[in-house]
């Protein structure tokens, strides 16, 4: 959100504490303060909050409000598409577009939506063993089929639907059309749309699945990726310790009975509340050493592996900028390390990891720096998930991580 934007809303007290606390990812302050600040702020952060919440009708009924207020308002014209298409009406989300962009083109992955509706099927709980591949230790998949293709479909959560290099894409006979740029980590690069006809993964079946590609995927990164957008469709869970995915129906009590079986007796360590902005971006409360107010963006497909003092070579878990490092008390020419090793703990939530390894990004400025005025203040990947069997509830937007194999992990306090 622009300064101008938050200048414009942002008037009188309430109005900025309640916009502090959006910038500052307090979600539920947020939300709690806008009530008391007029009707502007209600129905605008009420929309927000209600929207990273995953609670799109009560998100798109505070829009209509803010809309018929303020019609010529234009900032929240992008998540409503995308809460639409959250809830699996992209007819409308499509009108709702066309409304607002006039007579310039649409997007084409918002046509091919409309086109080619996206669908699942999913008989019973199912499990997916971890693939065997070089990558499976840094970033896991599981054995896939895709439009009748036997492929390994890798695990990221910083991805979509289905992620490929372009190359990959023509090889499988996926058409693609130009749809603008995007980043690839921290590269600007030409961004393709489209649609594959159907991905299997066991006995679940995916139809239309929507496809980004970038040419940037290639050589040792040219990969299949399966990302939060094709998780979001299950009750899903990546069982790291015993190397699998599991997946179920969302709201289907027989199949989540069987999921929950199918874990075992291992306790829960922590149930951990997400928020997701746009279409795939989840993050969530975390801390470094003393700071337990940090947002982190939950990316599991972080693949920076490094080494110092000739130790062996080690992932690095958290991404940030040297800056973020230094304000966290860091030292300035340790943070100014690509990787480097921590002694403070890193948290996810209740959860704590010590002796962790951790990469710097290579600019200043990142693309996930703020996820519609959220602040965020890193990125949280595989080799903090990775001592965990992690489930991702999208209905009650919850993550639940049960107790991990030996190595490195603790328990949040008071836990057994």
């Amino acid at each position: 959100m622009s300064r101008a934007s938050l200048r414009w809303h942002a008037r009188g007290a309430p109005a900025r504490a309640a916009w502090r606390a959006w910038a500052r990812g307090d979600v539920d302050e947020a939300e709690r303060l806008a009530a008391r600040a007029g009707e502007r702020q209600h129905a605008h952060l009420g929309f927000l909050t209600s929207y990273v919440r995953g609670d799109y009708e009560r998100a798109l009924a505070h829009h209509e409000a803010f809309r018929h207020r303020y019609p010529a308002r234009t900032e929240l014209d992008e998540p409503v598409a995308h809460a639409l298409l959250h809830l699996d009406r992209p007819a409308e989300a499509y009108a709702h577009v066309q409304r607002r962009r006039g007579r310039r083109p649409m997007p084409p992955d918002l046509v091919s939506r409309v086109e080619r509706p996206l669908s699942s099927e999913i008989g019973q709980a199912t499990v997916l063993p971890f693939a065997d591949h070089p990558l499976a230790p840094y970033l896991p998949a599981v054995d896939a089929t895709l439009d009748g293709h036997p492929v390994h479909a890798h695990l990221d959560t910083g991805g979509t639907f289905l992620v490929m290099g372009t190359g990959r894409a023509e090889a499988l006979g996926i058409r693609l059309t130009p749809n603008g740029r995007e980043h690839h980590g921290t590269t600007r690069t030409d961004l393709y749309t489209g649609t594959a006809g159907e991905l299997a993964l066991g006995d679940v079946v995916l139809t239309n699945v929507p496809v980004e590609a970038m040419p940037t995927l290639r050589d040792e990164q040219d990969l299949v990726i399966i990302g939060t957008n094709v998780l979001q469709r299950f009750l899903t869970t990546v069982d790291y310790p015993r190397g699998r995915l599991l997946l179920s129906r969302r709201r289907d009590p027989r199949q989540t009975a069987d999921h929950l079986a199918l874990l075992g007796d291992r306790p829960e360590l922590a149930r951990i509340p997400f928020y997701l902005w746009a279409d795939h971006y989840m993050f969530a409360r975390g801390g470094f050493g003393t700071r337990q107010d940090l947002n982190f963006f939950i990316d599991s497909g972080l693949v920076h592996l490094g080494q110092e003092d000739g130790s062996p070579p080690r992932q690095a878990c958290l991404y940030t900028t040297a800056r973020r490092y230094r304000s966290w008390g860091v030292p300035r020419t340790r943070a100014a390390r690509p990787h480097f090793g921590v002694d403070e703990p890193i948290h996810l939530g209740p959860l704590r990891q010590d002796a962790q390894f951790v990469a710097t990004t290579p600019t200043r400025r990142v693309p996930w720096s703020s996820f519609g005025g959220v602040r965020i203040d890193g990125l949280l990947s595989h080799s903090f998930l990775d001592r965990y069997a992690w489930t991702l509830d999208f209905d009650r937007h919850e993550y639940t991580f049960r107790r991990p194999g030996s190595g490195g992990a603790t328990a949040p306090s008071g836990t057994p």
